[in-house]
Parts: C-alpha cells; sequence; structure tokens
C-alpha cells in the first residue's frame, strides 16, 4: 500500500532544506514563505504592471505568489519547478482562480533555463534550491530582466549567531545562513538597485510554523497505518519545540525589491584608511 503524504514541507526547514517526512496539505501552503495573505498583496502590489507584462517566478511552488500578481495587473507569467506535485497543483489552482490562459508551470531547473524575452518582473522567493547561491540569482535575473525591471527576493536570514544546541537542528543550514544585510549586498554588488526590504513579522512566523506542526499531526492522526507516522510526528515535535526555544528569535525572513538600472553601477574603491 501507498500513502499520499503532502509533498513538501511549509516550514523554514523545508526552506532550510532539511530531512522531513511531512509537510503541510496543500489547502494550507498557497505561499513557499511564511508570509500572509495582506504581506503577499503588498508585495505584488509594488510590481505595478501593466497588462503587457510578463512575469518570471523561479522558483513557483504552488504558484500562489505568481497567480497574485498575474491576477492584480492582468499581466501573464511563467512558473518553474523541479516538484512534479507542486506543478500539478499550481496548474490546478491555475484553473480554479480562471488564470490557466494567462500563466504557464513548466517542469525546469533555474540553473539550466533559457529565457524566452525579457521580464517585467522576476520572483525568488522562499525555495533555497532556486539557486545554488544569491549571486548566481542575481546574476542571472539580470540577464532576464528588462531595464528597469524588478527582482523580488525572498529568503530566510539570522538575526544572531545560532546556539549550540540549534546548530545541531539545522546541520549545514547553519553554514547557508547569513544576515540580511548580506544578501541585499550580495544583489546590489551584481549590479542591482534595492528599492525596498521588508522583514516578516513574529505573527507570521508564528502562523506558519503553528500551521505546519497542525497540519502534520492531523496527517498522523489521519494515517495511523503509515509506518512513517512515528517519525512523522517525532520530527514534528521536535522541529516545532526548537522553533519556540531557538528559531524565533535567531531566525528572520525577509524580502527584497531590487530594480535593474539602466547602467551598471560603478565599483567603488576600497577605502584603506590613513
Amino acid at each position: 500500500r501507498s500513502w499520499s503524504r503532502p509533498h513538501t514541507a511549509a516550514t523554514l526547514g523545508a526552506m532550510l532544506d532539511l530531512p522531513s517526512p511531512a509537510a503541510l496539505p496543500a489547502a494550507t501552503r498557497r505561499y513557499p514563505a511564511p508570509v500572509s495573505a495582506q504581506r503577499a498583496l503588498s508585495i505584488v502590489e509594488k510590481l505595478a504592471l501593466g497588462p503587457d507584462a510578463h512575469v518570471l517566478d523561479v522558483a513557483c511552488g504552488r504558484g500562489g505568489l505568481l497567480l497574485d500578481a498575474v491576477a492584480l495587473h492582468g499581466c501573464r507569467g511563467l512558473g518553474l519547478s523541479r516538484d512534479d506535485a507542486a506543478l500539478a497543483d499550481a496548474r490546478e489552482n491555475a484553473v480554479r482562480e480562471r488564470l490557466a490562459e494567462r500563466v504557464e508551470f513548466r517542469r525546469a531547473a533555474p540553473e539550466t533555463f533559457v529565457a524566452e524575452r525579457r521580464y517585467d518582473a522576476i520572483l525568488c522567493v522562499g525555495t533555497p534550491d532556486a539557486f545554488s547561491a544569491l549571486e548566481d540569482t542575481a546574476a542571472r535575473c539580470l540577464e532576464w530582466l528588462r531595464v528597469g525591471g524588478l527582482l523580488v527576493v525572498g529568503a530566510p536570514f539570522l538575526r544572531r549567531t545560532p546556539a549550540l544546541g540549534y546548530r545541531g537542528v539545522l546541520g549545514a543550514a547553519a553554514e547557508r545562513l547569513q544576515t540580511t544585510g548580506v544578501y541585499a549586498r550580495n544583489v546590489v554588488g551584481s549590479g542591482f538597485e534595492l528599492l525596498v526590504t521588508a522583514v516578516c513579522s513574529e505573527s507570521e512566523w508564528d502562523a506558519y510554523e503553528s500551521a505546519s506542526y497542525r497540519a502534520q499531526l492531523r496527517y498522523v492522526a489521519e494515517h495511523p497505518d503509515d509506518p512513517g507516522a512515528g517519525e512523522i510526528r517525532a520530527r514534528a515535535e521536535a522541529w516545532y519545540q526548537s522553533y519556540w526555544r531557538y528559531g524565533r528569535d535567531t531566525l528572520g525572513y525577509a524580502f527584497h525589491l531590487f530594480r535593474r538600472p539602466r547602467a551598471a553601477l560603478r565599483a567603488v574603491p576600497e577605502f584603506k584608511g590613513v
């Protein structure tokens, strides 16, 4: 017998690419990041796109943010993902929201994607494997955007150095995380101008992690004959406890809105002092 487990975890652990056998049900995972509906609306409103604009989402998940942008601005969109199950959900969402004629979801890796046009806006939110590093994201997106085009980057960041116990929970992800200023500086260094930074609130984080925890426990309760049910519950409880003990005060999530300038920024010589 096979069990139809939810296919992509919507916790910070999933965004950091930590092992997890369970995930949020589709109905509670519109966005691949700890973002409220109000936050999502504020993000897509800032794009200020026209009906002839084209938006690329390089890590679309179930397509929520891209569908919001297309619905709000009446533009067209292309979403990329390597996850077949997520793509199926995204296509179903597009049909249900009557946007299928304006949005395409394609199985593709961003590293090998060949852009067929210059885009007016690019979304890269919530998924750690969109590119191997944020610098790669910025360099490719600079090529794909028209002059004046916008890039939205959403990424977890460190508020403070993780405690030793939390480093054990995060594993290799603890070495990849940086402060939010480092992320923005790297993208600006690739040739972009920073327009806006918005940091998710603690209430958004709490709602995000609590919804994930409840969903995983609900899956276990509804599938007691799943041989992995015990492991699912144990991991869910361990991650949830570590969030409240460490993660809530250690990690944050920020959105940055960048613009491709008409001319590349000139390099400034490093000041060496007296």
